[in-house]
Order: structure tokens, then sequence, then C-alpha cells
């Protein structure tokens, strides 16, 4: 069967609920969300090599009893490394989700290096998509979305103590890609996407779905992004909708590892039986440095997700 796709382009908004941004929220720097950094005994890994921590979903809360639909939603995979010669800490491909019993929603963005508190930023706005109290299909006004978290960062910069060269670099503003992706009740599904993280819809091991980028020639070294203080008339976000079946899975990746599937798409390979070889961290991070050895895959931070909609036993 066809994934029937209707994709458009809009000014988006009014998507997320303002939450705060804070500090590291444990010893492990981003545990809690999608890189998990390095134990406290502070020994490091080289490429990511490092010991996992399991990110426990924050339920949604349900206002209305539920019934059992057969399926569950599986995350399978969720892998991140850094780029190589960085430490763990600097990795700024940050992601988060929220899994209730009826609906899910996984958002992932990508920090743009050459900006300050990338990473920061980038946390804030995964943050804010998986922590809103209603599916964002329902907002009536898709402009409102941006400026109160734009005003929390803000004030945030103002409290932090840095030098006056360092206070002009974040004056200029930080920057990310974001993609989101929310699964409701009855497998309708939305994404929106600023970018070149890139959501992969596969079903019987054939691609359904590319998006927001649609083939390898489209990556570059400046793709779209969603800055501090961007104005919103000039974020350009897109949007795809659809409805999912069981056993289809989605891929979230960051911008190296998409390019990777679409070259091997563009070759006739089948890249979703390697990725489904892909069992734990250690093998990822392996795979990952023999691409970059054989110049087959970018060196940049690099994450994978994989969300499953699994039959329920």
């Amino acid at each position: 069967m066809t994934l029937k796709l209707t994709i458009i382009s809009n000014i988006v908004s009014s998507l997320f609920r303002r939450d705060p941004l804070i500090s590291l929220p444990s010893p492990h720097g981003y545990a809690n969300f999608g890189f998990k950094a390095i134990a406290a005994n502070g020994q490091s890994y080289k490429y990511g090599d490092r010991n996992l921590y399991t990110v426990i979903p924050k339920s949604k809360p349900q206002n209305v009893e539920t019934k059992p639909l057969g399926y569950r939603f599986e995350l399978i995979q969720s892998f991140s490394i850094q780029k190589a010669g960085n430490a763990i800490a600097e990795c700024e491909d940050i992601w988060h989700y929220a899994k209730g019993d009826q609906q899910i929603s996984i958002a992932l963005s990508d920090g743009a290096t050459e900006s300050s508190f990338a990473k920061e930023w980038a946390k804030e706005l995964v943050t804010a998509f998986v922590n809103r109290d209603h599916a964002f299909m329902e907002e009536p006004n898709l402009q409102s979305w941006l400026q109160p978290i734009q005003q929390t960062w803000q004030q945030w910069l103002v409290n932090q103590n840095l030098t006056w060269f360092a206070k002009r670099k974040a004056g200029a503003g930080a920057f990310a890609t974001f993609l989101g992706l929310e699964i409701l009740p009855d497998l309708s599904w939305q994404a929106l996407a600023t970018g070149d993280s890139c959501l992969f819809i596969v079903r019987n091991q054939q691609a359904n779905l590319y998006f927001p980028i649609q083939n390898s020639h489209e990556f570059n070294h400046r793709p779209r992004l969603i800055g501090t203080y961007t104005e919103v008339a000039n974020i350009q976000m897109h949007q795809a909708h659809g409805v999912a079946e069981l056993g289809d899975r989605f891929y979230l990746t960051t911008d190296a590892i998409a390019c990777w599937i679409f070259k091997q798409l563009e070759a006739s390979q089948d890249p979703w039986v390697k990725l489904g070889e892909l069992r734990s961290q250690d093998h990822f991070a392996q795979w990952v440095n023999e691409l970059r050895d054989r110049h087959e895959i970018a060196n940049d931070d690099t994450t994978l997700l994989c969300l499953e909609i699994c039959r329920e036993s």
C-alpha cells in the first residue's frame, strides 16, 4: 500500500508550551534527553564508546479512559556519537520524547556549532515540543510559539556570567535544526522540520517517505535553522502528515546519517537492512567510525532514532 502524504511549507508556530531553560540536570550532562554523556567517574571514550543511561519517557496525562488499541510504540534505537576528535560533552545533537498510553511525541535537534549555546537552544526546542499538553494539529494560531521561547532564552542568557566577548557572540543568537513527530491513537501522524534533520518512514523494508529533504544533493553547509532572534516571518518550517500502519518504522536522523541513507538509496542499495542490524551503542559507534574511515559519511555529530509501531502481544 502506498502511503498517502501531504507535505506543505508554512511558517509554523504555537506548537510548543514554554518551558524555562535549565542547567545540566545531572553529572551525566543531557542524560534525561537524547545525548547521554559520560558517567560521573570522568573516564572518556573515543568516538562515543561509553556507557548508556536509559531515557525514561515522560508520560502525558490522560484525561479520558483509555482502551487497549492492539499496538504499542517502541523506541528500538536511540544512538548518538560525537564528531571524531571532540569530547562527548561537545555533541550538539539533542533529542527527547514523551510517550503516553495512546500517543507519542519525539523531537530531534542539531545545534549549529558556529553559534554560542547551540546545544542549549536545541534542548529548549525539543523540550518545548514534547512537553506541550495537546496535539499541535489542534493549534488555532500557527505563529505564536516562537516568541515565548525566544523570550525565555533571552532572559536565561542575561543571567549568564559571560565575558564581554562571549556576550557579544551570544548576542548574535543560537541556531539549530529541528524535527518533530507526533503519532496519535488512530495512528495518524504529523511532522515538522526546519533544516536537514530528516524523517524516513519505512514499511515492509521500503521507504514510503523522505522528509523534508528528498535527495543527497540537498545537503550543504548552510541548512535552514531556527534562531533565538530570528523573526517569525523568516522561519520556514515544513509540515507533513499521513496515517501509519502496524510494523511501520520511523527513523529520525541528523544530517550525516541522513545523507548516507540517501546515497545508499540512490546507489540502489538497501540501508534499512544495515540499520536494522545495529543493536547497541557500541555497535553503532564502531559502524559510524568505519564509515568515517572510508569517507562514506561526514565527520559530524551523528544521531539515529528508530520508533516502531509494534503489535501488542
